[in-house]
């Protein structure tokens, strides 16, 4: 026969208040803060204990049995399966139990306490119910008590007047004991007499105010960290328990009164004798506090500790406590209410008279503030002789163990159910009594023992998601799943991704064999959506990491994908293909991983390797070639069936993931997602690079554009594609990532990447008969330059002729700037400048920000001049024109700019800004410069017949007007390129001009070099060291130009030939036109020692960057050859006199 612990019941006070957090040390303490929350009632009057008689509903019905219903294999309903224990149905609540229930009124009715009188196998037993008044009846037999026979024997307890019973319990067939909220305890003595049975009582003695526990325990009282006890506290008796027999044939009772412990010795002879008395309450605290650290006030008062319940453990005691959470810990229920009181059990053992704490064990059960569970006082009950306690609660019962720190639950569903009892049967398996059923609780005591707590708490939080998927369910279920209230974070999400990955690879523990593979896909599908509504109905979801969260997102709609897939793969089989790509794939890569040993490989993948989906994919283009190979096919006739594998796969994946972006609390950008890793865009590129060959080369009407796969799948490819791209981008370019190695530069290699593929495959669709897919696409992820280049297709000018003309206008109307500046730019880019300016006047707005933010004054003075704002134009044209490369441009936008310069002066009647106008002529001068060499170049061909190549035209010029750089090799070679540049256009820098108007022979255009002097002379973007060796080296060609030593031969020569004679040198000449310069920067005029200095090897490079060493080595060699004739020729004296010459000419001139 089984045997109930007795109806839980609540502590008794009799005071009428609130709970507080706080202990008061006087009489009028508050109420027990031990039991679950109060219900609506009021239940603080002496008495009330809110047993089985609480409000609540009866279903007398029977519900339909599921046809998902787990059972066992005896057929009784599986409720609840852990690797520590089963919970499944017993038998069902008699009837006359369930209409007691059902018209049962708390707020009138209190339940009394029982005690079974046991007698032999042959006899019923007799039945004693005790009322908290302390009114005892006495039935012979269970029967007639149960009837409401009028056949009973009633006492009386002397009970003061607002004294109420707390307990009753049973030592023997003949002996109970009862206890009291005043301390009291009563003996109940059952005999027999003339063949009925009567019922004695008796209180047991009160310890005498001598019989202190000083004198009792003095090596207890001896230690320092126990408080003295200090009579007048409740004495309220909120627990009792049978302890050793003793040897006289009596009997132990240990009793809990308030925080006391007393240990009691009856004896057969009707006696009682206080053997022990102590206070719990330090040891208790310590011992808590030191297994459970913060979680537990350091201030005793906030602790506010209770002793609930205690149970003789053979030498040792198993004490129920309760305390009130830390304030810290307040808010850590898991539903979101504040944490009322927390339960911990604690064995201790009193060798020598002395309370030691052995263990602390934590309960799994929190009481809220809010709870509305059934009001009950906690019971324990030991099994397995003592290795497993459970702990009785209202709507629970938990279960923890000695030796390990193992501890499990069961929790009612119902907020109308509660227990009413454990028992224990004689075979092993404990029974739970509620108040809808009866229920058997087989549990696995080697499991429980070999409990691991460095990973046991992570298997404890996937037990209760496991049995949450497997057990919620079902409609018959008496007891709902949730997590146990102490777990740690770490602990939660290693839960919850095992039994995620589990689902993923059907463990048969949780997953049901199925040859049915869709259903058997669905099944799966639904367990990981119970386990994140768990985790959801749970308020844990803020408890597991980012990361952890998009793991559980992932393996989620990485099954969904799978069944995505295999529905279409289903439909394909029902046509009885002739191929399968699919198959083919699925194959390849079982093969690869070595487990191609399965009968039905389709089925295990799908089965077991739906984690490798993202795998898969990457092999589906690879496939699709192979069987074209092998089939002598072309790969146009795979292509359908390879796409839709990808497109179904990864578009599930997406559509999933957005669905229930805010179920799984995902912050975007996902982790390393896996439909974006660089091998899975490069399968999607691929396939869309096949599809598009395949598609254009296709000829006559089998694969006709725009109407059949694998053509109208391009569309979707390429969806897909810049979908795949932008997530692996959104990723690299997040915080998260930003750690990594590499990150950065992976991130701009896929965006290069990017923004180069964009144009191909938006045009590819175009192209294709796809244009407004490829607008679409373009519109979706902002691409504007894709959107300009694709409005401009077709006719482009003039614009009222282009098609998309009024798609043009809407974009601007749409996105404005971010589409015009890329508009613009189009235009630029490919020189459609005439469509730019040819628009109406609600683009200039448009035009004059893009030039604002993006400034390009090779065209954005064409902008200026026609809005009439010369000034700007000018500015830009000169500034412009000083850049120029091309000769006639150059010349253009010169002569453009003086006149706009000259234009803003009239309309503006400003005065002449002469400097402005100075620096127009300079450069129009210097044009003029390239053209009086051009049209001196021109005229050393003009005597050459016939048509010649670039080559031979500069070779001419050189033979015909350079001929004194056969000794100088590397300025000749420096003169051909400069004079291939003119040629051809180009427009040179002051230096290479001052170099071609020195290095030619000038036999007939003494000038040039004065003008050399006068270019240098204007130049001011040119470093000081290479403007001062550019003027040494003008006035070393000037010394060297002439014959000094035929001039010098004076034999039978004139003063006035001589005078003839240096008059006629370019030395003379060149004075003659700067003498009277009134610009001289240093170096304008340099005497023959100081043009003896040659570049240096720095400024040669920094002039001609792009030379090698030996041509520096080369020209180097040239200068010094110009520095060797210079110094040979001696000119000093000659310069002297030349110059007093030149200046003498030049005044006498000035005076005509």
């Amino acid at each position: 026969m089984a045997t109930f612990s007795p109806s839980p019941a609540p502590r008794r006070s009799s005071r009428n208040k609130l709970p507080t957090t706080s202990r008061v040390a006087a009489v009028g303490r508050a109420p027990s803060r031990l039991a679950t929350p109060l219900h609506q009632f009021d239940r603080s009057r002496p008495g009330d204990h809110g047993s089985v008689l609480s409000g609540m509903d009866v279903d007398e019905g029977g519900s339909v049995v599921s046809e998902k219903l787990i059972t066992r294999a005896a057929g009784d309903p599986l409720y609840a399966k852990s690797d520590q224990l089963a919970v499944s149905f017993y038998a069902p609540l008699p009837v006359e139990l369930k209409q007691v229930l059902r018209n049962a009124d708390p707020d009138k009715i209190l339940a009394p306490f029982h005690a079974l009188i046991p007698y032999n196998t042959s006899r019923e037993p007799g039945l004693i119910l005790l009322s908290t008044d302390g009114k005892i009846r006495f039935w012979d037999s269970i029967g007639i008590g149960l009837a409401g026979g009028d056949h009973y024997v009633t006492i009386q307890l002397a009970l003061a007047g607002d004294e109420s019973v707390t307990n009753l319990l049973r030592s023997d067939p003949q002996t109970y004991v009862a206890s009291t909220t005043a301390g009291n305890l009563f003996r109940l003595m059952l005999t027999s007499s003339g063949g009925k049975h009567h019922l004695t009582q008796h209180v047991f003695a009160r310890p005498l105010p001598s019989l202190s526990l000083s004198r009792l325990l003095p090596s207890f009282f001896s230690s320092s960290t126990t408080p003295n006890i200090v009579y007048g506290h409740s004495r309220n008796i909120s627990a009792i328990a049978l302890g050793a027999k003793t040897g006289a044939g009596g009997r132990e009772v240990w009793a809990v009164v308030d925080t006391r412990l007393q240990r009691w010795s009856m004896s057969p002879e009707g006696w009682e004798q206080l053997l022990m008395e102590g206070d719990l309450l330090g040891i208790l605290s310590a011992a808590v506090r030191k297994e459970f650290g913060s979680r537990v006030d350091v201030d005793d008062q906030k602790v506010d500790l209770e002793i609930v319940d205690l149970a003789v453990d053979g030498q040792a005691l198993a004490i129920l406590v309760s305390y009130a959470a830390a304030e810290d810990e307040m808010s850590m229920a898991l539903d979101g209410r504040t944490v009322r009181r927390v339960y911990a059990l604690v064995h201790i053992t009193i060798p020598e008279g002395t309370f030691v704490a052995n263990s602390v064990r934590s309960v799994p059960y929190q009481s809220t503030l809010s709870n509305t569970a059934a009001p009950m006082h906690p019971r324990i009950r030991l099994a397995f002789d003592g290795s497993v306690v459970s702990v009785q609660f209202g709507d629970a019962v938990a279960f923890c163990s000695r030796e390990v720190k193992y501890r499990g639950r069961l929790e009612l569903k119902s907020v109308s159910d509660r227990t009413l009892g454990v028992g224990m049967q004689d075979d092993g398996p404990l029974l739970v009594m509620t108040a809808g059923t009866m229920m058997r609780v087989s549990m696995n005591l080697d499991a429980v023992l070999a409990y691991d707590i460095s990973n046991g708490e992570a298997k404890l939080v996937k037990s209760a998601m496991t049995q949450a998927i497997l057990f919620s369910g079902l409609p018959d279920n008496p007891l709902q799943f949730s997590l146990p209230p102490d777990f740690d974070e770490e602990s939660l999400m290693q839960g919850a991704e095992q039994l995620s990955q589990a689902v993923l690879e059907s463990d048969p523990d949780i997953i049901q064999k199925n040859h049915d593979l869709g259903a058997q896909l669905t099944e799966r599908k639904e367990r990981l959506s119970w386990l994140i509504r768990f985790i959801n109905d749970n308020a844990v979801l803020a408890k597991i990491s980012q990361h952890s969260r998009q793991k559980l997102a992932t393996d989620a709609e990485k099954l969904f994908a799978s069944h995505q897939l295999w529905m279409r793969h289903n439909d394909l089989l029902a046509t009885n293909p002739t191929h399968s790509i699919l198959n083919d794939t699925v194959h390849a890569y079982m093969q690869e991983i070595e487990q191609g040993h399965h009968e039905d490989i389709i089925r295990a993948f799908f089965r077991l390797r739906v984690a490798d989906i993202g795998l898969l994919i990457r092999k589906v283009g690879e496939a699709a070639t192979h069987a074209a190979r092998l089939t002598q096919q072309g790969v146009i006739g795979f292509l359908p069936e390879a796409n839709r594998i990808v497109l179904t796969v990864l578009n599930s994946a997406f559509d999933y993931r957005d669905y229930n972006l805010q179920v799984y609390g995902i912050e975007l950008p996902m982790i390393r997602p896996w439909s974006s890793k660089p091998a899975v865009i490069d399968a999607v590129l691929g396939l869309f690079d096949a599809t598009t060959k395949a598609v254009e080369a296709a000829s006559g009407d089998q694969y006709t554009k725009n109407e059949s796969e694998p053509s109208t799948q391009l569309p979707d490819l390429a969806a897909l594609l810049f979908t795949c791209i932008q997530e692996r981008l959104n990723w690299l370019a997040s915080p998260v990532a930003a750690s990594e190695p590499g990150i950065q530069r992976d991130h701009e290699e896929l965006s290069k990447k990017f923004d180069m593929l964009r144009p191909e495959v938006l045009e590819t669709l175009r192209r294709n008969g796809y244009a407004g897919a490829a607008f679409s696409l373009a519109e979706k992820y902002r691409d504007f330059s894709g959107l300009a280049s694709l409005c401009h297709k077709d006719t482009v000018y003039p614009p009222e002729s282009n098609p998309n003309t009024l798609r043009i206008q809407a974009y601007i109307e749409r996105f404005k700037d971010e589409f015009t500046t890329e508009l613009y730019r189009w235009y630029i880019q490919h020189g459609e400048l005439r469509i730019m300016f040819a628009q109406d006047d609600s683009h200039n707005l448009y035009i004059d920000r893009y030039f604002s933010e993006n400034p390009n004054n090779s065209i954005s003075w064409i902008n200026d001049l026609g809005k009439g704002r010369y000034a700007a134009a000018s500015g830009t044209l000169l500034e412009e024109a000083g850049q120029a490369k091309n000769l006639d441009a150059k010349h253009l936008m010169l002569s453009i700019g003086k006149l706009s310069h000259l234009a803003q002066l009239h309309e503006t009647n400003a005065t002449l800004d002469n400097s402005i106008l100075d620096d127009f002529h300079d450069d129009l001068d210097f044009v003029s410069v390239h053209e009086a060499l051009l049209q001196e170049f021109r005229a050393a061909l003009d005597a050459v017949r016939g048509r010649q190549t670039l080559d031979s035209q500069i070779d001419t010029i050189i033979k015909t007007i350079a001929t004194r750089l056969q000794e100088r090799p590397a300025l000749r070679d420096i003169f051909k390129d400069l004079v291939r540049g003119l040629l051809q256009g180009r427009a040179l820098s002051i230096e290479d001009a001052v170099d071609v108007l020195t290095l030619k022979d000038n036999n007939s255009s003494l000038e040039d070099f004065a003008t050399a002097l006068h270019l240098l002379a204007r130049v001011q973007n040119l470093p000081e060291a290479r403007a001062a060796s550019a003027f040494r080296t003008v006035w070393r060609r000037i010394y060297i130009h002439d014959d000094w030593d035929a001039i010098r031969k004076t034999a039978n020569v004139s003063d006035a030939e001589l005078s003839t004679r240096f008059r006629s040198t370019a030395l003379y000449n060149t004075l003659c036109e700067i003498i009277t310069s009134e610009h001289r920067p240093h170096g304008y005029e340099t005497t023959p020692d100081e043009a003896l200095i040659t570049p240096a090897t720095a400024e040669i490079t920094s002039r001609w960057p792009g030379l090698s060493q030996e041509q520096v080595d080369a020209l180097v060699q040239d200068y010094n050859y110009e520095c060797d004739r210079l110094g040979d020729l001696d000119l000093n004296d000659v310069f002297h006199r030349v110059r007093e010459l030149a200046v003498q000419d030049v005044e006498w001139q000035a005076d005509i």
